[in-house]
């Protein structure tokens, strides 16, 4: 396979300056292939093989940190909805009521940078987004930082109930998921022995956050991958991505599978961005009357432990020599 002519939009979605936005992803990528991080590499600039593996790493959508200091379920399902700085999976939601009872939860896992690049390439593409996904009342200014660039948590985007335009939380950026990836792939030492537990690796590399469902994960298997000596990137199109939740155990009050009702809204199915989980008014019911272990879904978390997010990496043999250095900081 030659090399990459360009990087796809997420989930290739159309784009009126797709070059635009392949200069920003390689610019990204222009900090970490070099001498510093060697088996991570741009396939732009490299070839891939057609043999290059391509696994998905996939991950669960509601926030491991909630989960391991908010033992109850009753409890952190609600401060999840409430919160968008405590979805930290890559993945964020908002949910819609109506007298009460739920009924929409929308999930999102674009990326802020790419949203950046439509203000600067296409703002009335931009405007219309937010006024199809988001409200009709969306103007540009209200999308505009103080100092003139794209404002990521404005107004229109920190929605908790209502409706939300893409992620937002400081961590969940194409950025963080990149630098992850190059920084894995150095292989880690404590006391002569290699470091590969993931919460130990993500430590001792300072990769991320520990308690997290997804940094773990994706630095693991990025480290593993080549611990023989080969080669890394970021399949294309590159982004963060959304599974369909597992319906298994819910009941719904006519016997259908609640998996039709999750409907891509962004992206299709294999590249998921942006979907709702809804059910249409032709079933004379709302995911409130939905039960899961025989309770009620009252909350967007309910769905979210349901949900899973991934990524995909592109590894292809190499022959570096890898010498593993100590964990950071000793």
């Amino acid at each position: 396979m030659a090399k990459l002519e360009r990087f796809s939009t997420p989930a290739r979605v159309s784009d009126r300056k797709p070059a635009e936005w392949s200069a920003r992803v390689k610019e990204i990528f222009s900090n970490y292939v070099g001498p510093k991080f060697p088996q991570f590499y741009d396939p732009i600039a490299k070839n891939t093989p057609a043999d290059a593996q391509r696994p998905m790493i996939p991950w669960a959508a509601f926030p491991a940190d909630l989960r391991a200091t908010e033992p109850s379920q009753a409890r952190r399902w609600p401060l999840a909805d409430g919160d968008r700085e405590l979805q930290d999976e890559y993945c964020e939601w908002s949910v819609e009521r109506s007298g009460g009872r739920i009924t929409k939860v929308t999930f999102t896992t674009e990326v802020p940078e790419y949203w950046a690049h439509l203000f600067h390439t296409d703002p009335a593409r931009l405007v219309a987004l937010y006024q199809k996904h988001v409200d009709p009342r969306v103007k540009l200014a209200d999308l505009r930082g103080p100092g003139g660039d794209y404002r990521p948590e404005n107004k229109w985007n920190t929605s908790r109930p209502g409706r939300l335009a893409h992620i937002m939380q400081r961590n969940n950026t194409l950025c963080a998921a990149i630098d992850l990836v190059a920084k894995a792939t150095i292989q880690r030492v404590r006391n002569g022995q290699p470091v590969t537990q993931q919460q130990e690796l993500v430590r001792c590399a300072q990769l991320g956050e520990p308690l997290r469902n997804s940094d773990p994960q994706i630095a693991a298997a990025a480290n593993e991958a080549v611990r023989g000596g080969g080669e890394i990137t970021l399949a294309d199109p590159i982004g963060l991505y959304l599974r369909r939740p597992m319906t298994a155990g819910m009941v719904t009050p006519d016997g259908v599978d609640a998996a039709k009702f999750w409907a891509i809204e962004r992206g299709d199915a294999r590249h998921t961005l942006r979907a709702r989980f809804e059910v249409p008014p032709t079933h004379g019911y709302a995911i409130g009357d939905i039960k899961i272990g025989g309770r009620p879904i009252e909350f967007g978390g309910q769905v979210a432990e349901r949900v899973q997010v991934w990524i995909s990496p592109c590894v292809k043999k190499g022959h570096h020599k890898v010498v593993p250095q100590p964990c950071s900081g000793s």
